[in-house]
């Protein structure tokens, strides 16, 4: 038995072990151990980490009635894969218009190998911040009512692209103005065809009241599409009226006579109220042109910390709410958001013209403002003539004769260069604008145009029929959504 033993344990050394590889297996052994604990704890630090930032951001929400400290342990109890006690510390600070909620976390996990050599738990540790901040906001909404817009039946619906318009636009002033929100946001309202109606701002801009009765539009010049905010105090003269292509009303469409909206689809500057805007936005009917440059212009001025004495006087005038005397803010303002959303269905047209002699008096823009019946031809735009008889003028003047002319095409690419300078201003002054293509054509000029205006790529919407609703609502969850801030 001695001779066996010694023959097995000490002399017969096949499948023997050295003492080094016995070290390397014990320590590729310990290796693969931690590997796994470590794979362990990381799993559970995502877990707990993803459990805190959905507790952070709902104890955050400013409309979260529950306290933050439950709110977020109730979050972290969610956690999947652990169900171990946690040592949670949360603090909150919160005014008027913000709140922060902020939190960390830890607990340990038991360890299935390092428990071998000693270590018995490893530590899971999570930290997390949120802030939901209800700046001042200031928005201008600029609508396309074109005549197109109320001819056109948008993709893929029976509706007219007006009718979805008006519906997308609603929701949206119910998204961005919710309780909570009405002190801190406002929405200039700008509907433009051709032109825009510059509603109870007319009195401010217009150098002369003759003939405001026919539409209170006011016709900018080149320069002022160079700057952003608006010309000095009554400097500009009164828009002509008249209709330049076929009027939409007499073909059965939801459209009104002329370049110049209504007075009843005119601005409505820093308004809070969703019942007001709501009700302009269902006044809307299709008027003739698509002024882009126009309603920008409008937009951006209404943006433009030198309008802030006129909004004073709308406020004296019971026009504004007080709330916003002091708008619009300085650029660059802390806590201050200045937003456009652009939104059109067609490309940017050229500027017609009316010759100044068939448009120098009061009686003369009288008819051309109002013609009807017998020529209804000229709304039409064809061949027909217009009676100046009556204003001591020419009896009989043809259609043809009646606009100044110009070569279209280069005036259009005039008014689309005017566009995207100012969508160029709007960017050097740190606002963000969104531009909705709404039933375009993809590589059309308003295509480009949109694409080239929007703050980037993705705030840029290019969509058809009902999608415009999903466009509106996306804007508005943008402007307004929770943010992590850890």
């Amino acid at each position: 038995m001695r001779r066996l033993l010694r023959h097995f344990f000490l002399e017969d050394e096949r499948g023997a072990l050295s003492p080094m590889f016995l070290a390397l297996l014990l320590g590729l052994v310990l290796l693969t151990g931690l590997s796994l604990d470590m794979v362990r704890q990381e799993a559970a630090r995502a877990d707990l980490q993803n459990a805190m930032d959905r507790g952070v951001l709902a104890a955050a929400d400013l409309e979260q009635t529950i306290d933050p400290e439950t709110t977020v342990t109730d979050y972290v109890g969610t956690r999947l894969l652990s169900d171990e006690p946690v040592q949670l510390a949360v603090t909150s600070d919160q005014a008027l218009n913000y709140r922060q909620v902020s939190a960390s976390a830890t607990y340990e996990q038991d360890t299935i190998f390092l428990n071998m050599w000693g270590d018995s738990s490893l530590p899971v540790v999570g930290s997390s911040a949120a802030m939901e901040r209800r700046d001042d906001v200031e928005i201008s909404l600029i609508l396309d009512i074109s005549g197109s817009m109320a001819r056109e039946r948008s993709s893929g619906t029976e509706l007219s692209r007006l009718e979805v318009l008006k519906d997308a636009a609603k929701e949206f002033v119910s998204l961005v103005l919710v309780t909570g929100t009405t002190d801190t946001t406002s929405v200039s309202l700008v509907p433009y065809s051709g032109q825009v109606n510059a509603g109870v701002m007319y009195t401010y801009l217009r150098s002369s009241n003759k003939g405001a009765q026919y539409g209170k539009c006011i016709a900018f010049d080149d320069t002022d599409f160079t700057v952003s905010g608006f010309p000095e105090y009554r400097s500009r003269p009164q828009a002509q009226q008249f209709q330049n292509f076929r009027f939409e009303a007499d073909y059965g469409h939801d459209a009104e006579w002329g370049w110049c909206p209504y007075n009843d689809q005119a601005v409505r500057p820093f308004l809070n109220r969703v019942g007001t805007l709501n009700a302009a936005i269902e006044r809307f009917s299709g008027h003739d042109g698509t002024g882009s440059q126009i309603g920008m212009k409008w937009g951006l001025a209404l943006l433009d910390p030198a309008t802030q004495p006129w909004t004073k006087l709308m406020v004296d005038n019971g026009k504004v709410p007080e709330v916003f005397a002091d708008r619009p803010a300085l650029y660059n303002s802390e806590n201050v958001l200045k937003v456009i959303v652009l939104m059109t269905d067609g490309n940017t047209r050229y500027q017609p013209q009316v010759k100044s002699e068939y448009y120098d008096s009061e009686c003369e823009r009288d008819i051309l403002a109002n013609l009807d019946g017998n020529t209804a031809n000229f709304k039409k735009k064809i061949s027909s003539n217009v009676n100046f008889e009556d204003c001591g003028g020419s009896s009989s003047v043809n259609v043809s004769t009646l606009q100044t002319s110009s070569a279209r095409t280069t005036d259009e690419n005039l008014r689309r260069e005017q566009l995207r300078g100012l969508c160029d201003i709007a960017r050097e002054n740190d606002i963000v604008v969104f531009t909705i293509g709404f039933d375009i054509s993809e590589g059309s000029n308003a295509y480009y145009d949109m694409q080239h205006c929007a703050s980037s790529e993705s705030q840029f919407y290019f969509v058809e029929g009902l999608q415009l609703s999903t466009a509106f609502t996306q804007i508005a969850a943008t402007i307004s959504k929770l943010k992590l801030v850890e």
